[in-house]
């Protein structure tokens, strides 16, 4: 070992960083429980702050209220790269963020999933230190969701996200007569919420043309195979970075040229701001279905509505995960386990219905059938989509409000 650095036969050069304390800003943001517990991830990333905690946890309000589970709003998290930190750091930082953030919730006050930067391990930390000493631990398993399935987890619950705008997107090609078999797709972000739904929809017979993340944009106009391009990113040995970036069976090309490609159905997936008013200019598809949260701009909105591009917005579009979370703390509260099938037709039932009632409200078309009822949620007019999901969130939301009134 020389300056700190050694050398791992067959490894590489690592180096040697002394231990020392460190501190890091945490966040847990409560926007409203008006219709349950508040509910919402935890997100570590470098780029957090409170600002956007605030307007994530508020997002969570809405879409929990889509959703129509009992649940309000939160969010909160980490300033942190977890990829900078060993999995030692890791445990000791999440151990650490629970003990401080205990008084504030529990599994009828507050209940923390998985966001950007953690999973179902991160869980599984935060739950120990939370039901740490506690005598009737298995009561408290509800406090967070997103769990390994093995520890009060969910079936289905790691696909939740992308299955749920899978179906949304199922719904729009139904409006039309049709299924996304023959259609073609471009994604943005390949996490938990691109791969899934790329992987769903591909199952649909819908074929992949064109990926980026944050570590590259690959392209291939004859089809990308879905389960070959997982492998390549997940289970690569030599893929450290977790990206498509490099993939041999697709040409390498830029971020700003992904928009460029002609397909049916664009995902953003990955962080929010993506389609600019710009970017929304140069998209050569029918439909935007948004999988991340806020990925597209206002200016971006006005776009593409201009140019006629329809949209399913991210707050319906990604209301599977904390739908499916749901259905972990019913398990949770009931001790019991569900098989995946029956996870999946709840979440197919929610999602649909709900998207259906946005779609009756955007064109002012009140109805009442077997699979819903929009009746009491169209106002008078026309609205865009955006409009029509924030509409049957707040009506949802007030509605509380009006029957139980103020306490004083």
């Amino acid at each position: 070992m020389r300056d700190g650095v050694v050398r791992l036969k067959g490894k590489g050069l690592y180096k040697v960083v002394p231990g020392r304390p460190e501190r890091f800003k945490a966040y847990r943001v409560q926007h409203n429980q008006a219709r349950g517990p508040y509910k919402g991830g935890t997100r570590y990333h470098q780029d957090v702050s409170l600002d956007l905690f605030k307007v994530l946890a508020a997002e969570m309000t809405w879409k929990t209220a889509i959703a129509d589970v009992p649940f309000g709003g939160g969010k909160g998290g980490i300033k942190v790269d977890p990829k900078t930190l060993s999995s030692e750091e890791l445990e000791a930082l999440t151990l650490r963020y629970m003990y401080r953030l205990k008084p504030l919730i529990g599994p009828d006050l507050d209940i923390p999933a998985p966001d950007v930067g953690t999973d179902g391990t991160i869980m599984g930390l935060l739950l120990r230190q939370y039901t740490d000493g506690e005598r009737e631990r298995h009561k408290l398993r509800g406090v967070v969701t997103g769990k390994d399935t093995r520890i009060g987890g969910s079936e289905g619950r790691v696909r939740a996200t992308g299955q749920g705008l899978a179906y949304c997107i199922q719904e729009w090609f139904a409006e039309r007569g049709a299924t996304p078999a023959g259609s073609t797709f471009i994604l943005q972000g390949f996490g938990n919420v691109g791969s899934n739904a790329a992987e769903i929809l591909s199952g649909l017979g819908a074929r992949l043309l064109a990926v980026n993340d944050s570590g590259g944009t690959i392209f291939n106009p004859a089809g990308i195979d879905v389960n070959d391009l997982v492998s390549y990113v997940y289970d690569n040995p030599r893929n450290l970075r977790r990206t498509v970036g490099g993939y041999p069976k697709a040409q390498q090309i830029s971020k700003t040229d992904l928009f460029d490609i002609e397909a049916d159905i664009c995902i953003p997936a990955a962080l929010g701001g993506e389609i600019t008013g710009p970017v929304a200019e140069r998209l050569k598809c029918k439909l935007v279905a948004e999988g991340a949260n806020d990925p597209t701009t206002p200016e971006g909105d006005r776009v593409m509505a201009k140019r006629g591009i329809e949209l399913i917005p991210d707050i319906i579009g990604n209301a599977g995960g904390v739908t499916v979370s749901y259905y972990e703390w019913i398990q949770n509260k009931r001790m019991e386990h569900w098989s995946e099938t029956e996870v999946n037709g709840r979440l197919e039932q929610a999602i649909k219905s709900n998207y259906r009632i946005i779609r009756d409200i955007a064109r002012n078309m009140p109805r009442r059938t077997a699979t819903h009822n929009s009746s009491r949620y169209t106002i008078g007019k026309e609205i865009d989509m955006r409009t029509a999901a924030m509409v049957l969130a707040l009506k949802r939301i007030e509605a509380h409000y009006q029957l139980e009134g103020f306490s004083q």
